[in-house]
């Protein structure tokens, strides 16, 4: 896309998202060192054995199948987070054309750790006028696109089955596009257009069990609610040596998940509280 007010749009988008998101990169020029998605993700590449390989770092114990679960959960988050922001902020559809995985300093409350995180250089196409005419269905089939090598590469190295993928994938996008909203305050719009992506009639996206859930606590008379987004995959880290169920695994019951969501809200409500 030539137009240089699009381009502008879409800068101050990524701008944003780095600041807010900084395990996230994103450009709209590619480097030098970065690749095509069909080189980096091709059979036998060192970048995915070096991007699964790196899923250690998060437990021990890990299999194949772990890893790959970590690896395409920790891919689709950080690409869906640099795509919701584009596309909420900037009315920008994006479409992956470069990629590198590297490394970088984060930011932690407890001081900076290095980390990994995917760097994306992207092309754009404008929401009005786009082909298809519905810009969600667009957004959809070109994350999909993207995104269907990459689960057959992992499903054929690792075992994972592609419908584990997909569902991981889901939980990803609708958890980046919460995420990006709530910063944004445009929360509702986001999950809105969030759910019109991921739930499309037979969309290997699609999951029944996905979905957006309030929860509400108190803290004396003061009331606090949050929107979590519900799973509909698991990232099997409940396999790893001393794992667990994540707070709104698809696995556990759902009075337990909102039980446990509603600890969580609690404590966020009393460290803002002081």
């Amino acid at each position: 896309m030539g137009d240089t007010a699009g381009e502008g749009k879409a800068r101050a988008a990524i701008a944003w998202l780095e600041a807010a998101f900084p395990e996230v990169a994103c450009s709209l020029t590619p480097d030098e060192d970065m690749r095509l998605p069909s080189a980096f993700w091709a059979e036998g590449s060192p970048n995915v054995e070096t991007c699964l390989a790196y899923q250690e770092r998060f437990a021990a114990g890990m299999d194949n199948k772990v890893r790959a679960a970590h690896l395409i959960a920790l891919y689709s988050h950080q690409l869906s987070l640099a795509a919701a922001a584009i596309y909420l902020c900037g009315s920008l559809i994006p479409d992956v054309k470069h990629l590198r995985f590297e490394h970088y300093a984060r930011p932690l409350e407890a001081g900076v750790v290095e980390a990994g995180r995917f760097r994306f250089c992207m092309t754009l196409k404008e929401v009005a006028g786009c082909v298809p005419d519905d810009p969600d269905e667009l957004f959809h089939d070109l994350f999909v696109a993207h995104l269907k090598p990459i689960i057959a590469l992992l499903k054929w190295r690792c075992g994972l089955s592609a419908r584990a993928q997909w569902r991981l994938a889901a939980d990803s996008m609708a958890g980046a596009f919460l995420e990006v909203g709530r910063r944004r305050g445009m929360e509702a719009e986001a999950i809105a257009q969030a759910l019109a992506i991921v739930k499309r009639v037979g969309s290997p996206l699609s999951s029944e069990a996905l979905c957006y859930e309030k929860i509400e606590a108190a803290v004396g008379e003061k009331g606090f609610t949050r929107t979590y987004r519900m799973r509909g995959g698991c990232c099997l880290y409940y396999r790893t040596d001393g794992g667990s169920y994540c707070d709104s695994c698809v696995l556990l019951e759902p009075e337990t998940r909102r039980e446990r969501l509603r600890a969580h809200l609690l404590d966020t409500a009393r460290d803002r509280m002081g």
